[in-house]
């Protein structure tokens, strides 16, 4: 029998570590302005979007996006050849 590549669920992961990239994104570009919200000084939630989504930050993401499921496709093709080798 032979198995098949998931791509739905390798579509899945991609999706959840690139979620999980922006937030980190969000977060680190972010910093100075959470740090004055927790002194009660929070900025409009514009000033947050502008200096946090910039264009080399979405190159990023579709790069790192690109690179994660390169990577996940490569991992589950050398793992169903692997389990087809031990198989024979």
């Amino acid at each position: 029998m032979k198995e098949k590549i998931s791509h739905p669920k390798i579509a899945v992961r991609t999706l959840l570590k690139v979620l999980l990239m922006i937030v980190i994104i969000f977060i680190i570009n972010s910093w100075p302005s959470i740090m004055r919200s927790l002194d009660g000084q929070a900025p409009p939630f514009n000033y947050w979007l502008d200096h946090s989504f910039k264009p080399s930050n979405f190159l990023l993401i579709i790069g790192f996006g690109a690179y994660f499921y390169y990577k996940d496709l490569t991992d589950q093709k050398d793992l169903i050849a692997k389990k087809q080798n031990e198989i024979e």
